[in-house]
């Protein structure tokens, strides 16, 4: 059977290091945006910050960073926006700001992998049909080129696919707990504060565990020797995020070369969770005696489809994963079932013996197209250009926020940032910012407020702990015994009380991707203004300007020596065009799709705000309520119940019930939320079934039956119901009564 022409194609990409030819835009050439024009004269002197800094650095020879150099002038592939409407239509009339829990997929990714499936036959890779050889011979064909995206050598590394990056890590932890249990070895585990969830769960598998609550303990940890870490005979594994999915922080990735020369007296070997960082940034793996042993990623975050996984795994560290005692189908060449327990692993290669099963062959042949559209798209090294370009939209975002302002002076935005990061530098920082936002009074808005309000003008963000647990008791000073309270108090991740102590429990996120554009930034901000400022900040603009009169934004310097860049020209965020007022005045300014840029706020029909004057003497009439000095009131009053009824579940409950009910009278949110609601039927439910005083007297019995008029009496053994059946049918009735 002949090959179809396609399948030698992918194998002539992988083996030739020249990427697939760009097909240039033509609809809009000859529009020039602020952006391109930055990036022309930008690119005409590259420089090298990385090249620069780590000259000066004692660790020169083991350094491993994320490549960040300016691409030249011959890499730099079509402006986004003029490919935004053709390639994302998905984003019409959208803002889509939460690229860090996936990016999004091209149309011409998608149509390219239909007409894949269609005019192609595969069959499964297992068999030996000639549709399942051709199957398998791709497969084998996208790893490889799959390494090389990440500069990664087939003879030192290998690539597992897996479904996403926690099922990398989870692979990783399990091969680890049969390798020491073969050589009667204990795990020691370490990770540091940021790590996501997955990170953390790993602790759970082994005794021997050490959160890293800084950079500098993991540096002081290194350049000891291990000191606090893993003791002789003893096998460690030291896991840490490559960027922070919390605040976009990037943190050092020359930890796992300092580790593997340092240590000595006990195996230590690292993982980098690469989640968050491989989808704005180049992940460059050509050096195997820096690079991390084991590495997880999820394709889809950085093309935005298909929804798999990889492991990359550092050949020479390939032994502690190869003791694994479950076994799959495709992972071994021979079992005995009956009468014997023997069975024999493929000795192939390392990918052979992990991969359970059939693999996810179709969504393998659409990361080919992924890649291939990523390169068209964004350039024969796209991650450089992608990186490049949102640290820029990231720089914007951050300026902005900062500079919201309530009509008092005030901030609106409380942004939690590393002190050591620098928005503008993808070194340090990606393009993510999260924040909690203030009322003129100091007061927290409750972040799902503002990311349903967001929702509802097709703005789209991500709010709560975001699976950062280390990140959320840092940053929002929660301690531990704080969150032990809050979860006893009916606190979930999945359906949070947003206020407690007077603090929040989450953020919210937003975060920037490869097609993301300067006027999804300025949406953001016009909304955020308008919600929460009330147009304040058109007043701090020093002067007036238009759309086609742009106000220069200049990115923060680069960390490379004597090297300059060009202001990026884009409209300011803070900007509000004037709005036409009669038939000879300037024609009010057009956004993308031919609307006026502030229709979507002047239609928004909303009451008239009162001047700040009023506002003042209203709160002087009124002082502001605060949530701690309420609680600190109602505390004395609960330890003196608790105290005189110290068996009774009924006052408890009275009181849990209590702290409910106030938590949803702070929300500010008029209309209540799907959250709020089903939060609302949980409650009837809890006093349907569970007695509620509404003092902390018992009341006496009744001298009437409970129950309702031609109602017969149960049987019961004693004669007379129990106080709790009374009391229980008695509430029932008084809930049917009001028809909840």
């Amino acid at each position: 059977m002949e090959i179809p022409a396609h399948i030698i194609d992918a194998v002539h990409i992988s083996s030739d290091a020249s990427p697939p030819k760009r097909i240039k835009s033509t609809s809009g050439a000859s529009r020039i945006s602020p952006n391109s024009a930055h990036f022309s004269s930008h690119y005409q002197a590259p420089f090298t910050p990385v090249d620069d800094q780590s000259s000066q650095s004692d660790l020169e020879p083991e350094d491993y960073a994320t490549d960040y150099t300016t691409p030249d002038a011959s890499e730099m592939p079509d402006d986004v926006e003029e490919f935004r409407d053709r390639e994302y239509p998905q984003l019409k009339g959208k803002t889509y700001l939460d690229h860090g829990g996936t990016t999004l997929y091209a149309k011409s990714l998608v149509e390219e992998f239909s007409a894949d499936l269609i005019s192609n036959l595969y069959g499964n890779p297992h068999s030996a049909s000639t549709p399942s050889a051709l199957a398998g011979h791709r497969v084998d064909t996208i790893r490889d080129r799959a390494l090389r995206f990440f500069n990664a050598d087939p003879e030192h590394f290998d690539l597992v696919f897996v479904a996403n990056a926690t099922a990398a890590i989870k692979l990783v932890i399990d091969c680890f707990k049969d390798h020491a249990a073969a050589s009667n070895t204990p795990v020691w585990y370490g990770y540091h504060k940021d790590a996501h969830t997955s990170l953390v769960g790993v602790r759970e598998s082994t005794k021997l565990h050490r959160c890293f609550a800084t950079d500098e303990e993991v540096d002081i940890w290194i350049n000891s020797g291990g000191l606090g870490g893993p003791r002789a005979r003893q096998l460690g594994l030291f896991a840490y995020p490559g960027q922070s999915n919390m605040t976009g922080r990037r943190l050092p990735l020359n930890w796992c070369g300092r580790i593997r020369k340092s240590f000595h007296k006990a195996a230590t070997y690292s993982l980098l969770d690469a989640a968050a960082l491989a989808s704005t940034a180049p992940l460059d793996l050509s050096d195997p005696a820096t690079a991390p042993d084991f590495v997880a990623l999820s394709f889809y975050k950085i093309f935005g489809f298909p929804n798999i996984g990889a492991l990359i795994v550092r050949k020479d560290s390939a032994h502690v994963l190869e003791s694994r005692k479950y076994f799959g189908g495709g992972t071994v060449d021979m079992i005995i079932a009956v009468n014997d327990t023997w069975h024999a692993k493929k000795d192939t290669s390392l990918h052979d013996r992990l991969e359970d099963g059939t693999l996810p062959f179709h969504s393998i042949f659409a990361l080919d197209h992924a890649m291939n559209v990523h390169e068209r798209l964004y350039g024969p090294n796209p991650m450089k250009f992608i990186s490049h370009h949102t640290a820029q939209l990231g720089k914007q975002l951050y300026d902005s926020l900062t500079n919201l302002r309530h009509s008092n002076g005030k901030p609106l935005c409380q942004i939690y940032k590393d002190d050591n990061a620098t928005y503008g530098d993808p070194s340090v920082q990606g393009a993510t910012v999260a924040f909690n936002a203030r009322q003129a009074d100091g007061s927290l808005i409750p972040y799902e407020d503002i990311e349903e309000a967001a929702d509802d003008q097709g703005i789209f963000v991500r709010s709560g702990s975001l699976c950062n647990p280390g990140g959320i008791a840092t940053y929002l000073n929660w301690s531990p015994a704080e969150m032990k309270a809050a979860y006893a108090a009916g606190h979930r991740c999945s359906n949070p009380t947003q206020i407690m102590l007077g603090k929040p429990t989450g953020v919210v996120r937003v975060s920037l991707g490869a097609m993301s554009i300067a006027a999804d930034v300025q949406s953001l901000i016009r909304f955020l203004d308008h919600t929460y400022c009330h147009s304040a900040n058109q007043a701090r603009l020093s002067t007036p300007m238009s759309l086609a009169q742009n106000a220069p934004l200049s990115p923060p310097a680069s960390p490379g020596p004597n090297s300059v860049l060009s202001p990026l020209n884009i409209p300011h965020a803070l900007y509000f065009p004037p709005q036409q007022t009669s038939a000879g005045s300037t024609p009010v300014p057009t956004g993308r799709n031919g609307i006026p840029e502030n229709t979507i706020w002047e239609s928004t029909a909303l009451p008239q705000q009162p001047s700040p004057l009023t506002i003042e003497l209203e709160r002087a009439k009124h002082p502001p309520f605060n949530p701690e000095d309420y609680i600190n009131m109602r505390k004395p009053w609960e330890a003196e119940m608790r105290k005189q009824h110290p068996q009774s579940y009924n006052v408890g409950m009275g009181i849990k019930v209590h702290e409910m009910e106030d938590a949803s009278v702070f929300s500010r949110n008029p209309t209540p939320s799907v959250k709020a609601r089903k939060f609302g039927r949980s409650v009837v439910n809890l006093l349907r079934t569970k007695s509620h005083f509404a003092d902390s007297r018992v009341p006496p019995l009744p001298s009437s039956s409970p129950l309702p008029p031609g109602e017969p009496p149960r049987n019961v053994s004693n004669s007379q119901r129990s106080r709790k059946s009374i009391e229980k049918q008695q509430f029932q009735n008084n809930v049917d009564a009001l028809g909840l």
